[in-house]
């Protein structure tokens, strides 16, 4: 199939339109894939957000309730000697010193966040 030289005129006035379409629809797409990366990375910084304000509202709770424990054990064992505020003064210092040790641990935790897709 030959060409002929009508043809040929023709073709060659339409490369530059084609070559204009091609080019804004490439553009398009890049634009998207671009808008599309900074939402996920917008996603994954909001998720990985929220999982270490849970972290941090759940440790707390934790320590909570062991603190409310260890009282309750205190109070058990003080209620017959007369030392109870010297015996108070020890938890309170032992527990101060149990959260920051907890603490130490806590940053350590949630740094990393490991998912499947």
């Amino acid at each position: 199939m030959t060409i002929r030289s009508l043809d040929m005129q023709v073709l060659v006035q339409k490369v530059g339109d084609v070559a204009r379409v091609q080019q804004a629809q490439q553009t398009e797409s890049n634009s998207r894939q671009q808008e599309f990366l900074q939402a996920i990375d917008q996603q994954t910084k909001e998720r990985s957000k929220a999982v270490k304000e849970t972290e941090k509202n759940e440790s707390a709770f934790v320590h909570g309730k062991e603190e409310q424990e260890k009282e309750k054990k205190a109070k058990k064992k003080s209620k017959g000697k007369g030392n109870k505020k010297k015996k108070e003064n020890k938890e309170n210092k032992e527990n101060k010193e149990n959260k920051e040790s907890s603490l130490a641990k806590d940053r350590i935790k949630g740094n990393n966040i490991d998912f499947t897709v």
